[in-house]
């Protein structure tokens, strides 16, 4: 039974450490950045014994090579291709447009929603006032 988790758990941890270099073999580079050639691999070494109380220890090595980070994959991972362009004046403008329409649009909601709040206050209060005189008439009624 610990044989079984110890190499399912092996091969667990040798799937995730190849994820990396899956990922790093199909991205594609962006319109300003440069292919160079994939950077050298660092090797990774893990043993796992496990012991039953019957049989002698098992040994389970397992050997991954996990992708090296040089300073030109870093870069062009943290820069975006077009995000980071400064914005046109028409694009500044039309940004302040949008964001005025959506100050408007959260202010008319806010007084609906007030208009709407007050409006059930006084229609508890008529309802509570009609329950009085509901109350009264069926009081009066009743000493006769």
């Amino acid at each position: 039974m610990t044989t079984t988790f110890a190499a399912v758990l092996g091969s667990l941890i040798v799937f995730g450490l190849s994820l990396p270099l899956a990922a790093q073999s199909n991205s594609q580079p962006g319109p300003s950045a440069t292919q160079d050639a994939p950077p050298a691999a660092a090797q990774t070494t893990t043993t796992t014994t496990t012991t039953q109380s019957s049989a002698a220890p098992a040994a389970v090595t397992i050997d991954t090579a996990a992708p090296a980070m040089s300073a030109d994959t870093d870069a062009r991972e943290t820069a975006a291709p077009d995000t980071n362009a400064p914005m046109t004046r028409g694009e500044m403008r039309d940004q302040r447009e949008e964001q005025k329409q959506q100050e408007k649009s959260a202010n008319a909601d806010a007084k609906a929603q007030k208009h709407e709040a007050k409006a059930a206050k006084e229609d508890a209060k008529a309802l509570k006032q009609q329950n009085k005189s509901t109350e009264a008439t069926e009081k009066g009624n009743s000493g006769y």
